[in-house]
């Protein structure tokens, strides 16, 4: 506490701050000065809490200095000491502000007693005022858990716009959320980045998260943001770029904290009831950001969420297929599907929990091969297993699958090529020499056959330099040619009769390997 001493005479000033300095009260600080311009720069400086002032002053009286001190905004106790008892002085102090009145000459022991009497006073409004804002902070805290609460619980249940809602919207000014569109974002970190590090150091990152995050969001607004009951963070916002919004919190999360934050943001809403659904969705974009090292901000509408329970079941054969089939694209495909998938079970929150699954998955992908294939795959499991344990991050693991999936294909295609392809290539030609007319496919040829299709079409090209369909198509033309010139069967019967049940495509077709149309053939152009 600090306190001012302004007085014309020399004498008296220096024995008033004696006083003061030997009374034992604990000021910080004991300015004293002989006139109010003086004064007035102490005062403006330093802010002492206690003025005591002489009224008659050189060129400015106490007074009229005090008026000039309300300027500065700030309330000090002021006592007033001269050596007239003029009631009029006396009145237009305590007007000013004045606690209390001295007159000349004062006692020693009156001056410490009214000087300790208003640091008392001083003391007891500061302690007050300290309460005050505790109680105030409190009432804000309980405000701020209240509204928190009030959120949270129309993110975990579903919640009909009913009156007693809408009053409780105005209450915590969130009635925006009634009248705007809106998403919903999740944001939180990979623990498993923050191994060796102990629960409070990742509690306080993400504390500090959430202020930033918090900061940011002033300026998106309007907006709300609580602490979930995951202990990461929930924003609402009717912000219509929210793609900006979440790369904002991104890169200034890995400014400041160098930590890449997991963001999960759920479809844009235009209902209140669909608050629970928002998040349980930017919930699920989460989970997949927090395994994906690679695509931290991941928006529910990019997850993969087309294929129902029955799909689920089926992936694996799928995969495969696409195996047999040597299409590496959609053996890619499939396993990135099936992949996002695994990340939004519940029962997998860290890439040790993916790797599992991934491993479940491939057992199944290795059984339905064994019932398509006559070859032995089982010594790859136990082996990808061990590598899937040391993967560290979801593309490590995706790679790995890749890797392995590939060798499968080749495995497969190198080891059931046919033992006789003259014999096999020279029965799939009779097939088609027999069957020309009908609806001959290669499936239907490599099913006679007990071969896959793949197989067949590369065979096929191996053995006749030419692939499946040119040589259908060849046979047919041929046998089109035969019958334009030696029986009178119109054109379009003479279509069908090899096959084509469009006359068009097969004038096309004819043109376009013997340059001539069926009729200009027919009759010997």
């Amino acid at each position: 506490m600090k306190i001012i001493v302004i007085e014309d005479e020399v004498d008296i000033l220096k024995g008033i701050q004696e006083v003061i300095e030997q009374s034992g009260l604990p000021f910080e600080q004991v300015f004293a000065v002989h006139t109010a311009e003086e004064a007035l720069t102490v005062i403006e400086q330093c802010r002492p809490e206690i003025i005591l002032t002489d009224i008659l002053l050189p060129e400015m009286s106490g007074l009229d200095m005090l008026e000039s001190v309300k300027a500065f905004g700030y309330q000090p106790k002021v006592v007033v000491i001269s050596s007239y008892s003029n009631f009029m002085y006396a009145q237009r102090s305590i007007q000013l502000g004045a606690v209390d009145y001295i007159l000349k000459p004062a006692q020693k022991e009156e001056l410490i007693e009214k000087i300790g009497s208003v640091y008392d006073m001083v003391q007891r409004e500061r302690i007050s005022a300290d309460q005050i804002k505790n109680q105030m902070a409190y009432a804000r805290l309980g405000t701020e858990a209240l509204k928190e609460k009030f959120v949270l619980g129309l993110c975990m249940h579903k919640t009909a716009l009913q009156e007693h809602i809408h009053h409780r919207l105005q209450v915590w000014d969130l009635q925006w959320l009634e009248t705007h569109s809106y998403v919903v974002i999740s944001l939180s970190i990979n623990k498993d980045e923050f191994r060796g590090k102990e629960d409070k150091d990742i509690n306080l990152d993400l504390f500090a998260i959430g202020n930033i995050a918090e900061d940011i969001m002033m300026s998106y607004q309007p907006s709300v943001m609580i602490r979930s009951i995951h202990h990461d963070w929930v924003i609402l916002t009717a912000w219509e770029q929210e793609q900006d919004v979440a790369q904002d919190i991104h890169d200034r999360v890995l400014k400041y904290q160098k930590i890449k934050p997991a963001i999960g943001i759920s479809p844009r809403m235009h209902s209140f009831q669909a608050i629970s659904v928002a998040y349980e969705q930017a919930r699920k974009a989460l989970k997949i950001a927090i395994l994906n090292s690679s695509n931290r901000i991941v928006s529910y509408s990019d997850i993969t969420d087309r294929m129902d329970e029955e799909n689920d079941v089926r992936i694996s054969q799928w995969v495969a297929e696409a195996v047999l089939d040597g299409d590496d694209e959609a053996v890619r495909r499939w396993l990135g599907e099936a992949m996002e998938r695994f990340m939004l079970d519940r029962d997998v929150s860290k890439t040790g929990d993916l790797s599992i699954k991934c491993f479940e998955w491939i057992l199944e992908v290795h059984s339905s091969l064994a019932e398509k294939v006559d070859m032995e795959i089982s010594h790859f499991p136990m082996e990808l297993w061990e590598k899937a344990e040391r993967c560290p991050t979801v593309d490590d693991l995706k790679l790995l699958l890749q890797e392995h999936l590939s060798e499968l294909m080749k495995l497969v295609l190198d080891q059931q090529q046919p033992s006789h392809p003259n014999y096999m290539i020279d029965k799939a030609k009779r097939i088609i020499e027999a069957k020309y007319g009908e609806e001959v496919t290669l499936q239907s040829v490599a099913d006679e056959l007990n071969i896959h299709p793949v197989w067949l079409s590369r065979l096929f090209k191996k053995e006749t330099g030419q692939n499946f369909l040119d040589y259908l198509t060849e046979i047919r033309i041929e046998q089109a040619k035969q019958l334009l010139r030696g029986t009178n069967l119109k054109i379009y019967e003479i279509a069908e009769k090899i096959g084509y049940h469009e006359i068009q495509y097969f004038g096309k077709l004819f043109k376009k390997r013997t340059n001539m149309t069926p009729k200009e053939f027919r009759y010997g152009k």
